[in-house]
Order: structure tokens, then sequence, then C-alpha cells
């Protein structure tokens, strides 16, 4: 996995507005794709069978996201996600997305909560995830020491 944790995407014209530039819910929609991958590749699962074989969702509590340059049809976009905050049954992304050319285009902060599929109430994150996902922000964190880049 890199760290932080990466993915690319063409922006498609289905993904634009008629002038040719991201339709600006769509960032939304890209940073989830990119939990979804994370989820994979961190622990194994799919938003969907986290649901299906551990009965635990992650409904979103709170997300934001901040526009710096516009990107364009055709495209591609790096998204890199990276853990800001790790509570006892909540868990607070942040994602920024760069072009081609290394523009900083947008940064997305998303709070979700861990619920039990039955009764939607909190939950607290397993051990298990708990120590992958520290270890995961630890990892990030010396990212950013050893390259001054943040």
């Amino acid at each position: 996995m890199t760290i932080p944790f990466t993915t690319r995407r063409r922006i498609l014209w289905g993904d634009s507005d008629p002038a040719g530039i991201l339709y600006t819910p769509r960032v939304f929609h890209y940073a989830l794709e990119t939990v979804e991958e994370w989820l994979i590749e961190m622990f194994g699962y799919t938003s969907m069978t986290l649901r299906d074989d551990l009965k635990i969702d992650t409904p979103t509590v709170k997300m934001s996201c901040e526009f710096m340059y516009p990107m364009k049809t055709s495209e591609y976009i790096d998204i890199s996600l990276e853990i800001k905050k790790l509570g006892k049954a909540s868990l607070n992304y942040v994602f920024d997305g760069f072009d081609s050319k290394k523009n900083h285009c947008f940064h997305v902060d998303q709070v979700v909560c861990f619920v039990d599929v039955d009764s939607f109430k909190a939950i607290p994150i397993s051990i298990e995830f708990r120590k992958k996902i520290e270890a995961y922000q630890l990892s990030c964190n010396k990212f950013h020491e050893k390259t001054g880049i943040n």
C-alpha cells in the first residue's frame, strides 16, 4: 500500500457539467470510492461485506469540501486518504485531490461513525481495526516528517 493511500480517477464526461468541469457533488462520490478501496486494502472488506459479514455500517456524520483548482473532463485526479482523528466509535478521514500537474484541486473532510447494522447504534471500533488504523495513521505522519510534504 502506498503511504498515504492514493487512488487515481479519470474525470469522465458523465462526471462533468456542461462546461466540462467536474460537477461539484462528484467529489464526494470520489472520496467515498477512495474509502472503499482503502477498506479493501486495509481490512479485506468492502462497505457491503463489512455490513453483511460483520454487521457494521459506517454512515457519514459530517462531510465538507474546499475547492482550490478546477478539474476538467478527461483529466486524472490522484486522491489521497489520511486519518485526521480516530475516536472511540468515529473516524475522521481527509482526502486531497491533485491533478496530473500537481495542482491541489480539493480537500474533503469526512467524519463517519461505526454503528451496529441492526440497532443503528454507535459501537466502538474493534481493537483489530483500531490497531491497523493507528499503524496507518503513524505511517502517514512519518511520511510527512520524512518528506516535509503536507
